[in-house]
């Protein structure tokens, strides 16, 4: 029998035609569609570096720059699932949406040069109490369990301070009052706007002097002799950036410099209202460290406290300086608060 020959086989289409295929050269509505939602999600995530995140609306969205970097990348990859053809608006919000999350990311990684473990010790807890509503038999409960050194209470005064003194309070002395606290306060004519801070007695008697250089008043505590150390602890709580209105928010921010030049060992702790993707907190706290970002921390929200942590904004802070640093934070609920506290423990001899 006659051999036949095998009919000719198709020539393979080549993986780049095929790609050609898919991602057609883009024509002028999607480049114009790519600039209209590239441009402006670009400006809102990255408002700090524009210089324009110390007025609204940047300085409220700006905080919110791990959930907007997150959604932009989702947003980008279902423009490309659902209309390949729009594959350039998907680039722009996928590009925004990768170095928004490369600027945030390594602080839920931690630094390898946590604090060595031995040494002095101080653990800090600052929790607001939001106009003085967080529920106290929680929050002393929470102190009682935690045994925190140092405790900082934003925006505590009256029925609540009184009920909190109660529980906490030992002026026994002697072994018994060991365990309990002292407490100092300064407070100010708003409701949001007093500071409460509670000591505990086993650090020492500590000369805690009131600062109202700010919009609100600061307790700064000075402890001669922790295990050896000298440290001072600054309680405070700028002001919020309230819409149409930033300029007190800016002093205040601007005012923490004060406490993070590194000449002493220092730790600032409260609520800061601003995050560190805010430039104006950057700027000031650039001698200090914040204490939960430097241990993974640091995308875990404090604010608002009905919203899941992963969602929330991280305004709450402990920062170090002048050789203290962090060896363990703890992001905490606090019952009635708007708030969750930071719970930071920290070593104070020369790199912690």
């Amino acid at each position: 029998m006659p051999r036949r020959d095998p009919p000719p086989s198709r020539p393979r289409q080549s993986t780049g035609r095929s790609l050609r295929s898919r991602f057609r050269a883009p024509g002028a509505g999607a480049i114009a569609a790519a600039v209209v939602l590239g441009l402006p999600a670009a400006i809102v995530t990255f408002s700090d570096l524009l210089g324009i995140d110390d007025r609204t609306p940047f300085v409220q969205t700006i905080a919110f720059r791990p959930q907007l970097a997150a959604g932009l990348l989702v947003l980008g990859m279902l423009v490309l699932l659902l209309a390949r053809r729009a594959w350039p608006t998907a680039l722009a919000l996928g590009l925004v949406g990768v170095l928004g999350l490369a600027m945030v990311l390594p602080r839920a990684v931690g630094s390898s040069e946590t604090g060595a473990t031995g040494g002095p010790e101080l653990t800090v807890l600052t929790a607001s109490a939001y106009l003085s509503r967080a529920d106290p038999e929680a929050l002393a409960s929470l102190i009682t369990s935690r045994t925190p050194d140092v405790v900082v209470l934003p925006e505590a005064r009256g029925t609540l301070r009184d009920r909190l003194q109660q529980a906490l309070v030992d002026e026994s002395g002697g072994e018994a009052g060991q365990s309990g606290y002292r407490v100092f306060a300064a407070d100010a004519r708003r409701d949001d706007s007093p500071m409460t801070v509670f000591v505990r007695r086993s650090v020492g008697r500590p000369a805690v002097t009131p600062d109202r250089d700010t919009e609100f008043p600061s307790l700064i505590v000075d402890l001669p002799d922790v295990d050896g150390q000298a440290v001072r602890v600054v309680a405070t709580h700028p002001q919020s950036p309230r819409p149409g209105d930033t300029n007190a928010w800016r002093r205040d921010v601007a005012a923490l410099s004060r406490w993070c030049t590194g000449d002493r060992p220092t730790v600032v702790a409260g609520d800061l209202n601003a995050t560190l993707d805010h430039a104006e907190l950057r700027a000031a706290t650039a001698g200090c460290t914040d204490a939960a970002s430097d241990v993974g921390e640091g995308l875990v929200g404090t604010w608002p406290s009905a919203a899941p942590r992963l969602f929330g904004v991280q305004i709450d802070h402990v920062l170090v300086s002048g050789g203290p640093a962090a060896r363990q934070v703890d992001v905490v609920d606090v019952p009635g608060s708007d708030h969750r506290g930071v719970l930071a423990r920290i070593g104070l001899g020369p790199g912690g």
